[in-house]
């Protein structure tokens, strides 16, 4: 078991049922006073959302994930409520960066009840606004919507059994366009450099490039190296996660980019290790491999 000497992110739950404003106590008994006079008297039930920077995606191996996805947000629009508190980090026009924790907005709020906690969260969240990243709130509001969840029937496999029973692609989807995503204007002919067969690899989102699970392994790929579409080219880590990075990777407005059962030579790499990029940058050049022709019998 751990103690944890410091404030935790969940605080403002407890403050918003007792009324106490724990950071404040915590100063008194850093200078010397005494909170022994301090009594708790509970009121009504409070909620926390965490909002996220991040995406779901289906990895290589069929799994669901989530991704961060640091960058400049565009559009942001929290309304203010009195049975509302906003922890923000982020505003119109900032940039989540990829070196930190994704975690980028606490959404507190206070029912009467679980219930109308929960109805208040999910009809807040309706009004939310924030395009430029993608989030967690669309599944947010899916779980607030869920009989199991609301009933209180869930322990530490509630999300993986939950993502089991949804419609992933539809929530993959409804996503990327609260996000304002500019995946759906991406095909295989605007990657394609003209005059030659090769293609753009352009990069998902914003993070550190790195060609190397770690600096004593090999390069995953070099320039001349044959691959098929879920192998792993490189690495982007952000928000203190790595994500292996394939072909399959990348997606536009047909689904899967470069078909399965393709391979593809490795023609250019465009980015350094440890150097950062962003959402659309040229991360490789690639081309094609012709099909083996088949041995007469």
């Amino acid at each position: 078991m751990e103690m944890n000497t410091r404030v935790q992110v969940e605080h403002p739950v407890t403050e918003a049922v007792t009324g106490i404003d724990i950071v404040k106590q915590q100063f008194l008994i850093a200078s010397g006073e005494s909170i022994e006079h301090l009594t708790a008297d509970e009121k009504g039930y409070a909620l926390e959302v965490r909002v996220n920077a991040e995406r779901c995606v289906i990895d290589g191996d069929g799994e669901v994930t989530f991704m961060p996805t640091p960058g400049k947000i565009t559009k942001y629009r929290l309304p203010e409520q009195d049975d509302v508190e906003l922890i923000s980090m982020v505003d119109e026009g900032k940039t989540v960066s990829p070196f930190y924790d994704s975690l980028i907005i606490q959404i507190i709020i206070h029912g009467e009840n679980r219930l109308d906690a929960i109805d208040r969260m999910r009809r807040y969240l309706e009004a939310v606004v924030i395009e430029g990243i993608s989030t967690n709130i669309s599944l947010v509001k899916r779980i607030l919507s869920d009989e199991t969840f609301r009933q209180g029937d869930y322990d530490t496999t509630y999300l993986p059994k939950f993502l089991n029973r949804i419609d992933v692609p539809a929530l993959i989807a409804e996503i990327d366009e609260a996000s304002g995503s500019r995946a759906d204007v991406v095909d295989l002919d605007s990657l394609r450099i003209e005059g030659s067969q090769e293609l753009r690899v352009l990069s998902p989102s914003t993070g550190v490039f790195y060609r190397t699970p770690s600096p004593s392994e090999p390069e995953y790929v070099n320039v001349g190296s044959e691959v098929e579409v879920d192998e792993v080219l490189c690495v982007l880590e952000a928000m203190k996660m790595f994500a292996p990075f394939r072909l399959t990777s990348c997606a536009g407005a047909g689904g899967a980019l470069y078909p399965a059962g393709q391979r593809y030579r490795i023609n250019r790499i465009n980015v350094s290790n440890g150097q950062q990029v962003n959402e659309g940058d040229l991360l490789f050049v690639i081309e094609p491999m012709a099909a083996a022709p088949i041995a007469a019998l």
